[in-house]
Parts: C-alpha cells; sequence; structure tokens
C-alpha cells in the first residue's frame, strides 16, 4: 500500500510519516486559551492508540503516538481521543506551528474522525471476463483521464485535486447511477489501464484516473483515503455504496477511513 498524497514542492510517492514529539511550548501561551480547532486544511482519524493527521496543504501524514496523542483530548474539540489531562502538552504548539490546529472558528472545524461505512463487495465479482466492448469514445476518454491524472500527481497540489472532487460531487448530488453502466465502465477502464500506467502500488493514480473516467459518464463515487498507524501504511480506494470499485473488501479490512471524497 502506498502513502499517496503528493506534497506540492516534493514529489514522491510516499509521503513521510512525521511523529511529533519533543516540542517544546509555554504554558503561560495556553493559559485559559479555549478549546481548539482542527484547521480545514486537516483530516484526523484514530488507528490503534495513535492519532493521524492528513494535512490537504502539503499532502502528508503526521502521526501523534500514544501519551502525546491521548494528552489533546482536552484542548482539540472533536479529538478522538478521551483525556484526563489539564496541562497544555508540548504537542500543542508543534500542531499550532504546523497550521493542522487554531482558534479560529472560521479556519477550524471539528476533529471528529470521517465515518463511512467499508465496502463489502468487490463490484467485478459478478462481471463476465473476458475483453468488453470498447468503442472509440471510451478510449478518448480514457486517454484524456489517464493524461489528467499523471499531470495532477506531478505538478498539481494535493489540495486542488480534492477541491476539485468535492466541486464535481457536490454537483452532481441527487444523481441516480445505473450499477450495470457503473460495472462496465470499471471494466471498459482496467482494460486500458496497462496502456497508461502499471498498477502496483499506484492506488492514489489510479483513484484518480478512473475517478476523472468516471466524470465523463456523469458518475462521481466516493474517494476514501485511509490509513494503517503501525506499522504504518496509506492506501485509497474508490467505491460506490458498499460496493469496492478498486480494491477487493479483504485488503480494506484493516484500514481506518481518514477523508472521505
Amino acid at each position: 500500500m502506498s502513502a499517496f498524497p503528493n506534497a506540492p514542492t516534493v514529489h514522491a510517492n510516499h509521503a513521510p510519516l512525521s511523529t511529533l514529539t519533543g516540542a517544546r511550548a509555554s504554558h503561560e501561551h495556553f493559559a485559559v486559551a479555549p478549546p481548539y480547532l482542527l484547521s480545514r486544511r486537516a483530516h484526523a482519524c484514530l488507528s490503534g492508540d495513535s492519532v493521524v493527521i492528513l494535512d490537504e496543504v502539503t499532502g502528508r501524514y503526521l502521526s501523534i503516538d500514544g501519551e502525546a496523542a491521548a494528552s489533546l483530548g482536552n484542548f482539540v474539540s472533536g479529538w478522538p481521543i478521551v483525556s484526563k489531562n489539564c496541562s497544555p502538552p508540548p504537542v500543542l504548539q508543534s500542531l499550532l506551528d504546523r497550521r493542522l490546529i487554531t482558534q479560529d472558528p472560521a479556519l477550524g472545524k471539528s476533529a471528529a474522525p470521517a465515518t463511512v461505512q467499508l465496502p463489502t463487495s468487490w463490484l467485478q465479482d459478478t462481471q463476465p471476463r473476458g475483453c468488453p466492448e470498447i468503442g472509440a469514445s471510451d478510449f478518448a476518454r480514457f486517454s484524456r483521464a489517464t493524461a489528467y491524472a499523471l499531470y495532477s500527481k506531478r505538478f498539481r497540489p494535493f489540495r486542488q485535486t480534492v477541491l476539485r472532487v468535492q466541486k464535481r460531487k457536490h454537483a452532481a448530488q441527487g444523481r441516480q447511477v445505473d450499477i450495470g453502466q457503473l460495472a462496465a465502465l470499471v471494466r471498459v477502464f482496467d482494460w486500458l489501464r496497462p496502456l497508461g500506467f502499471k498498477k502496483t502500488n499506484e492506488c492514489f493514480l489510479y483513484c484518480l484516473a478512473l475517478n476523472e473516467f468516471l466524470s465523463n459518464y456523469s458518475i462521481h463515487p466516493t474517494w476514501i483515503f485511509a490509513v494503517r498507524a503501525r506499522p504504518f501504511a496509506a492506501h485509497c480506494w474508490l467505491q460506490y455504496g458498499d460496493q469496492a470499485l478498486t480494491d477487493i473488501p479483504f485488503n480494506l479490512r484493516r484500514m481506518v477511513p481518514i477523508l472521505v471524497l
């Protein structure tokens, strides 16, 4: 599984994992401070005893482990670990410096993790084997979607990709999707995919390209970003309802969603 979001200035497949420890902060700075909020640019989830944060701006993950994670429970609204700690922990200043938490309601939100039903079946399980019928328009749309995904992964900030997907999906709310058509289009894409890129360790590129391809048919699946803390792994997949489009449910059972698009 790959750690995928691409940092705007560091174009790498694997975003490094950072553990926030040892930061210094003045307790006086936090005296009588109201609850902090998670920045709107950030997303958090609880995996084991670690809280993982995804920063949309940098496209990187940060892991806060054990006691450091638990110590924030009384200071960040919606924090996924309850804490009895009453003293501002040093890690609080580290998060402020990284702009991952804020006291400004206009820039912040609850840190409550995203909730989504993990897929229970694979869309392609019931589909016929063999090469599907592929039209010229399908090939053209595949080519455009793949070119866009390859370009975006290399040159576009991760946050721009997130905003583009959110805007499209919001505009398409309420539209009904024919599951048979969706399954057929995923088959077409998967047959053409080797012409554009390899699937191995390219979950972000695979999801981005397939999502772009399906959007040409007014289909907007749910895009899930998820993590596992120990050992650390990051992964993403597309699903529609309870059906996985880009992976099998068995591979996803231990992943914890951190961002749902």
